[in-house]
């Protein structure tokens, strides 16, 4: 999928193709989890690591249907909208 800019948009931070096979490999990362800590642990790391940009190219895409990413990584991702589950003052991986 192509996202296109118009004119006075702002420029993809990096390319959409690589946005989506990093979201993926995070996935792989998080895959083992239990599906409750494994989207919490896709969530922290996006909200921790990426730019903003990055995220906000992530959900758009995610948005016109997502096809090329793991459904365990849309489900992480989606947590990014709903910032009301995030724990004040930690975000990195999921704690046991």
């Amino acid at each position: 999928m192509t996202l296109s800019y118009s004119q006075g948009a702002a420029m993809p931070v990096m390319a959409l193709d690589r946005i989506l096979l990093m979201a993926n490999q995070i996935g792989d990362f998080f895959a083992p989890y239990p599906p409750e800590r494994r989207a919490e642990g896709i969530r922290n790391h996006l909200r921790t690591y990426w730019d903003p940009r990055m995220r906000d190219e992530l959900l758009q895409y995610i948005d016109a249907g997502g096809a090329a990413l793991a459904p365990h990584v849309v489900a992480g991702a989606k947590l990014l909208q709903d910032e009301s589950h995030a724990k004040p003052g930690y975000y990195g991986p999921p704690k046991a």
